[in-house]
């Protein structure tokens, strides 16, 4: 049997390679073999040593195929990185299970640009799996427990992080603080060598990628039919072609994703441009159906005014007029269409003043609607509605402002509080207070000694009492005395 034999340059393991010793319980794995770890503290930096991670950019640079193994148990509804070169503020390469979505992603970069590839499968119950992650080309495979489940053409993988990213190289989160995953990890490594996912399944490795002699001698036949099939292609013109949004491009093909943005298929890579638009010069500019750029037209000079393009008039009660680049097009209004209908005969109705709809007599203008202040009334008019605000307030009464009353002494908007009360202004009001912030039983004197009957409204009760009771006993006096 011809085997499928791995170094150990062939192969980096990230956990026995962490800078740090905390942050995570070490647990029995899936198997005895390795180390396994659980990881549910959220207070916690897992990332390589300088030294793996030197290493693993250097092969993200030189292979052309990589495979990224990962045996993990994550818990259910847990959304979380399992290994991703990141930094703060770039995921450069970042493998991702989100278990509310039951989906894995990956998340890339090509051109300097963030691109996430999904697939949707579910991680996050609990149990353990085998997680292989193939990067070829612009290819990428995914095996689950040693089963084949998707393959698909992305965009071409950036293999050189930017100068000042400052990456790192993560396990079991995204950088410092973000996508922590919880749950078990083991046997996180990254394979150089082709078909580095047979790591994870030896038993099926014959049957599935590692030929048997007799199969290896078959297959040198194919090839050298292939080479001799492959010399008379090269004569011929190479076809290319490009993938955008899941759709197939021809090479040399051209469209517009929108009416500003151009974009090409050329050598199998997709390519596409912003269309720049020249500085308009007026306030109003105008895009047109089907193009990208802003463009300014004529206004509009009639009955002696100026009117921009766009803007509408109404030159007479019933007609709208709009200025369209020079022209001005008018249309009446369809009163039948257009105005509500009225339950009143038709003597009882009133035409207003440039208002095309008439109206019934008696109308509740304010129970139509109406912007009064909160403070305000509403008063209802012959053929519209007007806003009052309310005593203690002023304005126009679509907005109304309380007045302070003890700035000014008297007047319609003063207080009338006497020399020996303090002024408090209330809202919508105001209060006469004694120095001692007591309210006087008279609203307009006081005394601090305390309550003054002499100047209170029950005194000048009690004087008109009296001199009522007076005045009837000297008229009775007189009466009894013979004097009429």
């Amino acid at each position: 049997m011809l085997g499928c034999v791995y170094s150990k340059r062939d192969v980096l393991d990230l956990i026995s390679n962490l800078r740090s010793r905390t942050g995570y319980t070490n647990i029995t794995g899936q198997h005895n073999l390795t180390s396994a770890i659980y990881l549910q503290d959220s207070s916690r930096y897992l990332a390589v040593t300088d030294t793996m991670l030197n290493e693993s950019l250097r092969i993200l640079k030189d292979n052309s195929e990589l495979t990224f193994l990962i045996t993990m148990k994550q818990e259910k509804g847990n959304s979380g990185s399992l290994l991703a070169f990141s930094s703060e503020v770039l995921r450069f390469f970042e493998i991702e299970s989100r278990g509310l979505e039951d989906e894995l992603r990956i998340h890339y970069s090509h051109d300097q640009h963030h691109y996430i590839s999904t697939f949707r499968y579910r991680l996050a119950d609990d149990k353990w799996h085998k997680l292989a992650v193939t990067l070829s080309g612009n290819h990428v495979t995914l095996y689950v427990d040693c089963l084949k489940l998707y393959e698909k053409i992305i965009q071409t993988v950036d293999r050189v992080p930017p100068q000042s990213s400052n990456i790192q190289l993560f396990v079991g989160q995204q950088n410092r603080q973000h996508a922590l995953f919880r749950g078990g990890l083991q046997d996180v490594q990254i394979v150089t060598q082709a078909h580095g996912h047979l790591l994870q399944c030896p038993e099926t490795s014959q049957e599935a990628d590692c030929p048997t002699c007799s199969h290896y001698k078959a297959l040198q036949h194919q090839l050298q039919k292939a080479e001799e099939r492959i010399k008379e292609l090269e004569q011929c013109e190479c076809h290319k072609g490009c993938i955008y949004n899941g759709m197939s491009k021809n090479e040399g093909e051209e469209w517009h994703p929108d009416h500003c943005t151009l974009c090409s298929c050329k050598n199998g890579t997709v390519d596409c441009k912003k269309e720049d638009c020249p500085p308009v010069k007026c306030d109003h500019p105008t895009f047109r159906e089907g193009q990208c750029c802003p463009q300014c037209f004529t206004n509009c000079f009639t009955d002696g005014k100026y009117f921009k393009h766009g803007e509408s008039f109404s030159p007479k009660v019933c007609v709208t007029c709009t200025c369209n680049d020079s022209n001005i097009e008018c249309h009446r209004m369809d009163l039948e269409a257009s105005c509500p209908n009225l339950n009143c005969p038709p003597e009882k109705r009133l035409h207003i003043e440039g208002e095309c709809c008439p109206v019934c007599e008696g109308t509740n203008f304010c129970g139509l609607g109406n912007n009064c202040h909160s403070n305000a009334t509403c008063i209802n008019l012959t053929t519209r509605f007007a806003c009052q605000c309310l005593p203690g307030y002023r304005g126009d009464g679509v907005h109304c402002e309380d007045v302070n009353e003890c700035l000014t002494q008297g007047g319609k908007y003063g207080h009338y509080c006497n020399g020996q009360t303090v002024c408090e202004n209330t809202v919508g009001s105001y209060l006469c207070k004694c120095p001692s912030g007591r309210i006087p039983e008279d609203p307009y004197n006081c005394t601090e000694s305390g309550y003054d009957f002499a100047n209170s409204a029950q005194a000048r009760a009690w004087d008109g009492t009296l001199m009522v009771t007076f005045c009837s006993l000297f008229v009775g006096i007189l009466w009894v005395s013979g004097i009429r």
